[in-house]
């Protein structure tokens, strides 16, 4: 028994040592993430760590979004796997107003089309908010918002008829500003 001892020891010092060493990994971890976090609030872009916590993958979500960079802003999405349901909601919530946005820019250049397919996406980023957190009231106020801008009526005869013959579209389903004189 008296051989064992010094053995147990030496293993029961080196297991401390490892969940030390473990604890001081997590921590500097979390010190990244904040500094990211609080880096991203301030308005400079920086990148984050492999791991890093979901909070700090909604920042720089937010980040990007708010200045315009959608597609780089929904590959976040990833880091979000783990990420609790009002982080997720936010997320797209988020992106659903960058859409907008978005879409309120082409339509003041006119590109009704484009703003079209914009508000489209906006309203499936808003239903997908509304999937992680059904209760997110500002995403169902936005996607009312976003269902009143363009329908989600089928059209008559999608598809049943050959395109020759079908009649052309007079209106496009997002109104446009009206400008001038009658």
């Amino acid at each position: 028994m008296r051989r064992l001892l010094p053995a147990l020891l030496l293993i029961w010092v080196l297991a401390g040592l490892a969940a030390l060493a473990q604890a001081g990994l997590m921590l500097w971890g979390q010190v990244q993430d904040n500094r990211a976090i609080r880096s991203l609030a301030a308005g400079t872009d920086l990148p984050l760590r492999a791991g890093a916590d979901p909070r700090a993958h909604e920042a720089r979500a937010l980040y990007l979004a708010w200045r315009g960079r959608i597609p780089e802003a929904e590959a976040q999405a990833g880091g979000l796997d783990r990420a609790s349901p009002l982080l997720q909601a936010e997320f797209h919530y988020a992106i659903g107003n960058a859409r907008m946005r978005r879409a309120f820019d082409q339509l003041e250049a006119n590109r009704i089309d484009d703003a079209t397919t914009e508000v489209n996406l906006a309203k499936t980023a808003y239903r997908q908010a509304l999937d992680a957190l059904p209760g997110h009231y500002d995403s169902k106020v936005n996607l009312d918002l976003a269902m009143r801008l363009v329908r989600d009526l089928p059209r008559e005869g999608n598809g049943e008829e050959d395109p020759e013959v079908q009649p052309q579209r007079l209106w496009t389903d997002l109104p446009g500003l009206p400008r001038g004189a009658p």
